[in-house]
């Protein structure tokens, strides 16, 4: 279960922290020249303001994960089929350079800048008095790590990488309007902070007090590091990186289904950098801010406005084939025994999806069960990630209200560094160790495995022999797509961009390709909790052929990213723009 206390005693020391030393500091006005005499004096006080720079990441705008869903190919913009009730700009790729969620992540990851630059500047300043001291380095690395990783939140989403490189806080007029450096000097500059904290910082369970399920670590340098170089390319150095990480940090696939994507699965084995939130304190005056201790996300994810699944991802969730030699795939029926269960694990654990009766939601009864599946209205799948299903009923359930969930948001885990490194092995040459690392993550859930059985007869295989095409198009449409579902930072739309280039595969291409496809809603019958037959006619089930539909009845879902394929242009949408608020305020940027 999650360690309340430890998240009750981390976020009483972070608002304690902003009531002894106010707001002030964190503005734009050389705070420290105010705060340096009287603040800033030793590793305590550093260290309070490296809590306070972790807490940045709690703003909804970092994370990003409800806008970058609906911007790629993994979210619907909420009620109403096949037109959405409200208008969404990210769906619709008319995003401008004023549009609140582009304004907000910039500005708040300069605040996290900020902070970071803050501590590093301060521990600078005391290094003398503590010398060769590990916790200096250690907080040194931390803060490095948070300035690299903010600078990378920006650099990947913003202006094809050409943004305002904040290496120190800004002390004149000249140094705050200062123009944004070339993408490549601000990719250097990321690397070389990542580098000082993959250098310096403990390993996973390593640092001296139990804080560290809070803190950066070695791993989680070595994961964004890798992720840079595959970015751009180098897959020898990026496989260099992911080796380590998968090898040499502690870290595992988990295969408990209880402890994945739930609250008791919180900084599990296969967590590499997350983000932690509670729902256990008083709540605050305005839960909507940045430097909220909870998140809204569980109820901007299970109402009217947020993504839900789309009909492709649905159908490609329900389909994957589960291994008929693995136990877990079976169900006791009342009637008939020892019965195939209805969809597999990894959609079980992801994706609320109507034909489920096999899995609890919401504690009242199974997926299926659940009335939100509705092909005129809710649609046909809900995300499972950072909704509160698992311990209450609803989530206004919550202590404090559906608006704060205290369900902790994953950056970074173990399955993710082990794709991007079949990536790598695909692109020079190793098929076979591609597969193995896909098949790793594919046994987890009790898939069918890929490529030949060879000598094991333990598990079942597809016995298809790949390509390097075939297996780089089958990760990114099955295995990359599926697992990392409106997951990690901008996950999804950083892998089209770097796809666009390799295979020729970007954004564009590939809502064309969806605006294509045609999928039908069907009505489901079922037997729920009761022993009793029951019917959803209002067409919740998504299927590629509607011959024999309860009834006959069925409607045509085919027009799921039309409008995306329509409006998207590389030269407009490929990028976010550079805020209007820093356009207008920022003389030297035009």
């Amino acid at each position: 279960m999650k360690n309340i206390s430890l998240k009750i005693l981390v976020f009483t020391f972070i608002v304690g922290l902003f009531s002894a030393c106010g707001d002030e500091y964190l503005t734009e006005v050389n705070p420290n020249e105010i705060a340096k005499d009287s603040y800033w004096r030793n590793l305590d006080e550093t260290g309070a303001g490296l809590n306070a720079t972790y807490h940045t990441l709690h703003d909804r705008f970092i994370l990003g994960v409800v806008e970058d869903a609906i911007r790629t190919d993994q979210g619907w913009p909420g009620y109403g089929r096949p037109a959405p009730n409200n208008i969404n700009e990210y769906y619709n790729q008319t995003f401008t350079n004023s549009s609140e969620a582009i304004i907000e992540r910039w500005q708040a990851n300069y605040k996290g800048i900020f902070r970071a630059n803050q501590v590093i500047e301060a521990l600078e300043n005391i290094q003398g008095e503590y010398g060769e001291d590990l916790e200096w380095t250690s907080q040194m690395a931390q803060a490095k790590f948070l300035r690299g990783l903010f600078h990378y939140y920006l650099y990947t989403v913003y202006n094809n990488g050409s943004v305002i490189l904040r290496e120190k806080n800004p002390l004149t007029d000249e140094e705050i309007n200062k123009a944004v450096s070339p993408a490549e000097e601000v990719l250097a500059f990321i690397k070389t902070d990542m580098e000082y904290a993959y250098d310096n910082l403990y390993k996973k369970g390593e640092y001296p007090n139990s804080n560290d399920l809070n803190r950066a670590t070695s791993g989680a340098a070595a994961t964004i590091l890798g992720s840079i170089y595959l970015n751009e390319f180098d897959y020898t150095t990026a496989m260099t990186y992911f080796e380590d990480v998968i090898d040499n940090h502690g870290y595992q696939l988990v295969y408990d289904m209880d402890r994945l994507f739930t609250t008791e699965g919180e900084h599990n084995e296969e967590s590499i950098f997350e983000v932690t939130f509670s729902s256990d304190l008083k709540p605050e005056e305005n839960v909507w801010s940045g430097e909220a201790v909870s998140t809204t996300l569980g109820q901007i994810f299970t109402n009217t406005v947020g993504p839900t699944i789309p009909a492709w991802m649905v159908w490609r969730f329900k389909t994957e084939q589960m291994d008929p030699l693995d136990n877990r795939n079976y169900y006791d029926d009342p009637s008939t025994g020892k019965t195939l269960r209805n969809v597999p694990l990894r959609a079980s654990a992801m994706a609320a999806i109507v034909e489920d009766n096999q899995t609890e939601y919401y504690l009242t009864g199974t997926v299926t069960e659940n009335g939100k599946f509705h092909g005129t209205a809710w649609g046909y799948g809900w995300w499972k990630k950072y909704s509160n299903h698992d311990i209450v009923e609803a989530e206004s359930a919550l202590p404090y209200g559906a608006v704060r969930s205290g369900k902790n948001v994953t950056m970074n885990r173990l399955a993710d560094v082990m794709l991007m490194q079949a990536e790598c092995k695909i692109k020079t040459g190793d098929l076979d160790a591609a597969i193995e690392l896909m098949n790793k993550i594919r046994q987890r859930w009790g898939l069918v495995l890929l490529g030949e059985s060879g000598s094991d007869t333990v598990h079942t295989y597809n016995e298809e022999t790949y390509t390097a095409s075939e297996l780089m198009e089958h990760l990114m449409n099955e295995e990359k797509a599926l697992e990392m579902c409106v997951e990690g930072y901008a996950t999804r739309y950083i892998d089209f961009k770097r796809w666009e280039q390799s295979e020729g595969i970007g954004l564009e291409q590939r809502f064309a390709e969806l605006s294509n496809e045609v999928y039908y809603g069907v009505p489901y019958k079922y037997v729920n909790s009761a022993g009793v037959t029951k019917t959803k006619w209002n067409f919740p089930s998504i299927v590629i052929d509607p011959s024999g539909a309860i009834g006959g009845s069925s409607i045509i879902v085919d027009y799921e990213y039309d409008t995306p394929a329509a409006n998207y242009s590389e030269k407009l949408n490929g990028t976010f723009p550079l805020p209007l608020s820093e356009v207008s305020s920022n003389p030297n940027i035009n």
